[in-house]
Order: structure tokens, then C-alpha cells, then sequence
């Protein structure tokens, strides 16, 4: 089972060029991917796209990139335009406010726009391979930490299922007495308010009989038990399920609402608003899980 959050960096060098990808990885519930290239490396977008996609199936992921190019693979030029601008701006500002004019050609040089890079055609597939080795190493950093931060997960929804499980047995143990408490209470309350005089048993025992079928939640016990082999199931079988977790948790308290809802009982109650805590517990951590 894999995290959904993680980084990775992986780096590429070949024939003078190197290539940086950065992947960061938070939750979401597809697969997203934000990808930030330079635009001399636009054309590499899809395969990258690709790459990513073949080994991750959700969350946002942000891709940064840095490329280096060679030398001679790209040369600069003066725009002259923009330099004469910056030059009138600053003579006025001079004359204006009176202020020396420090204007220099280093500082010159460092306003954006002045020198322009223009790039020469770079061969594609160079490029594309720097992509694809840079991105894979990105990805083996990435998975491994999505892979260990999902180990941690598990190991703690884990946890949570036992709890889970134990309360739904204390539920379980708890609920035929709640009928057999209720038959002598009602039997109490009928003789002590006849005061010995006889009474029909048969509607005692109808009545007696409706109470435990509505407070009845043998089916929605057995489900829950379902639910949790099939949880830890998918934990142990599955590598990215949590789709399909998120499902499941929804079957769980569901169920717990249920028998909240149909037990005529205090301790079955309280028992449940614990059940469900964990629920919700499993609920958050599952929205980590890929």
C-alpha cells in the first residue's frame, strides 16, 4: 500500500546536457500531474506526462525541472531597444528628482530582458532520453518514500481495525441481554401494576417478541466482521487501493449507524459513538492512501 504524498529527485547528464526532475506528491483523488519546463523543452512534456502515469495512479503531482544546456548549444544577444529604454528611464529619474545616476553596464546587463538566450535546435531524442532517465530515478525516489509513509499507514489502520473489532464484539456480547433485560422489566412493571391479578402471558410474550426483532442487528454485526476480514484483506493483497477503501469505511459506519440507531440500549450506544470514532480515524488516513 502506497502514500500518496512524496518527493523525488532524480538527475540525467548526457552528451554536455543534464537534466533535474523534481516530483512532489500531495493527496488527491486522481491522478493530477502539474508539470513546470522550460520552453526550449515543451516537446518533452507528454513522454515525461507518460512516464510519470505508468507508475503513479493518484495524487497531485508537481514536476519541476532545471535544464543545462551546453555551451555553443545556445548564444545571447543585446536588445538594444530595451537597453536604450532602461537608459532613458534612468536619465530622467536623474534630472527629475536630482539623484545620481549609478546606471552601470553590469547592472544593466542583469535587467530581464536586456540579454536575450537564444537556443539553437537541441536534438530531440537526447533530450527525450535525459527525460526519461532523470524521471525515473525521480520516480524510484518518490515510490520508495510513498511506499514507506504507506507501510506506517497500514501498520496504524491496522491498529484501528482491532479496536474496531473489539468493540464490535463487546456490541455483540451485549446485545441478547438487552431483550432478556427487557422481558424482566416488562414483567415487573405488568405484575406490579395488576397486583397479583392474573394477566395473558401470550400477549406478554408478543410484545416481548416485536421488542427484540426491531432491536435486532445480528445482520448488521455479521456485516461488520465482513467488512473488517475484507479490510485487512485488501491491506495485504493490494498495493493501491484506496478507492476502494474509501468505500469500505463508508460500508463500516454505516453499518454503526445502523446499530446505534436500532438498539434500545445505553452501553450499546456508548459503544458505538467509540466504534465510530475509529471509523472516522480510518476515514483520514485512508485520504492519504493511493
Amino acid at each position: 500500500m502506497y502514500s500518496m504524498t512524496g518527493y523525488g529527485k532524480g538527475e540525467a547528464e548526457l552528451n554536455g546536457r543534464s537534466l533535474v526532475v523534481e516530483l512532489k506528491s500531495v493527496n488527491h483523488r486522481f491522478l493530477d500531474l502539474s508539470v513546470k519546463l522550460p520552453r526550449s523543452l515543451i516537446f518533452a512534456e507528454e513522454a515525461l506526462k507518460k512516464a510519470i502515469s505508468s507508475r503513479i495512479s493518484r495524487g497531485h503531482v508537481d514536476v519541476f525541472t532545471t535544464y543545462r544546456a551546453p555551451q555553443d548549444e545556445a548564444s545571447l544577444s543585446l536588445n538594444e531597444s530595451v537597453a536604450e529604454s532602461y537608459l532613458s528611464i534612468g536619465r530622467s529619474l536623474s534630472e527629475k528628482f536630482g539623484i545620481r545616476d549609478d546606471l552601470t553596464v553590469s547592472s544593466l546587463l542583469r535587467v530581464q530582458g536586456v540579454v536575450e538566450e537564444t537556443p539553437k535546435d537541441a536534438p530531440e531524442e537526447e533530450i527525450l532520453s535525459l527525460v526519461r532517465a532523470a524521471t525515473d530515478r525521480a520516480l524510484d525516489s518518490l515510490v520508495r518514500m510513498r511506499e514507506t509513509e504507506g507501510k506506517a499507514i497500514t501498520e496504524d489502520i491496522l491498529t484501528k481495525l482491532s479496536e474496531i473489532e473489539r468493540l464490535t464484539n463487546v456490541i455483540k456480547d451485549r446485545a441478547p441481554l438487552v431483550t432478556e433485560e427487557y422481558k424482566a422489566k416488562l414483567k415487573k412493571t405488568v405484575e406490579e401494576a395488576l397486583s397479583g391479578v392474573p394477566y395473558d402471558e401470550t400477549r406478554l410474550l408478543t410484545e416481548i417478541a416485536l421488542f427484540a426483532d426491531k432491536v435486532a442487528i445480528d445482520e448488521e454485526l455479521a456485516r461488520l466482521f465482513v467488512h473488517i476480514d475484507h479490510y485487512r484483506k485488501i491491506l495485504s493483497e493490494e498495493a493501491t487501493a484506496g478507492r476502494k477503501l474509501d468505500f469500505l469505511t463508508q460500508e463500516l459506519n454505516r453499518e454503526a449507524n445502523t446499530i446505534g440507531s436500532k438498539a434500545n440500549d445505553s452501553l450499546i450506544q456508548e459503544t458505538v459513538v467509540l466504534l465510530k470514532c475509529e471509523i472516522e480515524k480510518i476515514r483520514e488516513q485512508i485520504q492519504n492512501l493511493e
